[in-house]
């Protein structure tokens, strides 16, 4: 009998990479050996760092810290060790994981203000009542928003210092040392292209707009007017030129994001299957697919024709054999490994030749590391 696929301990990122030292860094993930158990830790190459620790899902650990929501509601840090300690005092309303710096917003329990914390716990500064708002630190930089009367968004970096003015209406995290803004001039949305200094490097005209927010791998997605699919890079050069073979599409699910670059491929589409492209636009991998999903480490899950999942490597070479049906699966962070579901309903962890690689199969997992 087929085994049935499932959603892989990759989680989907939000926050695209420019190179591999920008990965997300996901080094264990929360799971139950049973529906009825609390929940516990486990590595991507299937060891257990503890079990059945925290009552509510935890999040992933990333830079050796992990999130968890106690039993009073409010949320807590521990370190990502066999006895996890709590870091620091107190509790949280709302904070941000610890994924691309030392340094992550939070907003203290009986606090209106929000906090920047280090990794240890300490506070580093709070910050000033009109900053309502802030987001991941990456590159040493966090967009944050303002509560004036029109709200505005700019940066600020780890120690609360502001580096970019709040002039913008949209912010993104910098990636590859740029970050997509938009801000109204003459009743119109204008989007640049900006410098980790506030320059702008490239502004949008009528006859070319972004695709997506953030760049992946150094380069962006763009559409001219013609409705025709191309590339820019950091310096808002065109890297590969806007083509009609390469068509729009709206995946239903988060993990299938065309052309978004990962491991030097993004997914293309060409108006009825996936495929893959590389840097310079050539084909790596001809349109066959009817899905394909975004993997770290050079994987790519894929459905074929026959709706049988596997997973290909960037050249289309099959790592993992199309032997499941029904479902998703999404290759794992910086190592082949792949969460899949047998015959039982229960989860297991195998390698890119789909030998099992965890010690015990359990019943639920999550890979999910946005706020709890």
């Amino acid at each position: 009998m087929k085994t049935f696929l499932a959603a892989s301990i990759a989680a989907v990122i939000l926050l695209a990479s420019c190179s591999h030292k920008e990965v997300t860094p996901v080094e264990y993930f929360p799971f139950k050996t049973e529906t009825t158990d609390f929940w516990g830790m486990m590595g991507l190459d299937g060891n257990i760092l503890f079990d059945g620790r925290f009552m509510y899902c935890p999040s992933v650990s990333s830079r050796g810290v992990f999130m968890a929501r106690e039993e009073n509601g409010l949320l807590s840090f521990y370190t990502a060790e066999a006895n996890p300690r709590k870091i620091g005092k107190g509790y949280y309303t709302s904070a941000k994981l610890f994924l691309y710096s030392d340094y992550t917003p939070v907003r203290k329990e009986n606090e209106h203000n929000i906090t920047i914390i280090n990794k240890s716990g300490g506070e580093v500064v709070k910050l000033p009542l009109n900053i309502i708002d802030v987001g991941f630190f990456a590159e040493g930089l966090a967009p944050f928003r303002t509560d004036d009367i029109r709200p505005r968004m700019g940066y600020i970096d780890e120690k609360g210092n502001i580096k970019i003015e709040p002039e913008y209406v949209v912010t993104t995290n910098f990636l590859c040392g740029v970050a997509l803004v938009a801000y109204e001039k003459n009743d119109e949305l204008i989007t640049s292209v900006i410098a980790n200094n506030g320059k702008t490097i490239y502004t949008f005209d009528k006859g070319l707009r972004p695709l997506s927010w953030e760049y992946s791998d150094g380069l962006l997605a763009v559409i001219d007017s013609a409705e025709n699919i191309g590339f820019i890079d950091t310096r808002g050069k065109i890297a590969i030129k806007p083509t009609e073979e390469l068509k729009m599409c709206f995946p239903a699910n988060p993990a299938n994001i065309p052309y978004t670059f990962k491991s030097g491929r993004c997914i293309y589409y060409d108006g009825q299957y996936y495929g893959l492209l590389d840097k310079k636009g050539n084909i790596a991998v001809p349109a066959q697919y009817n899905n394909i999903y975004l993997g770290e480490g050079g994987l790519f899950a894929v459905e074929n024709p026959r709706h049988e999942w596997g997973c290909i490597d960037g050249d289309g070479n099959v790592v993992l054999p199309f032997e499941y049906v029904t479902g998703e699966i999404r290759p794992s962070i910086d190592i082949h490994a792949i969460v899949v579901q047998n015959e039982s309903g229960r989860y297991k962890i195998v390698n890119d030749q789909g030998k099992t690689i965890s010690r015990l199969t359990f019943s639920q997992y999550q890979s999910k590391y946005y706020n709890l």
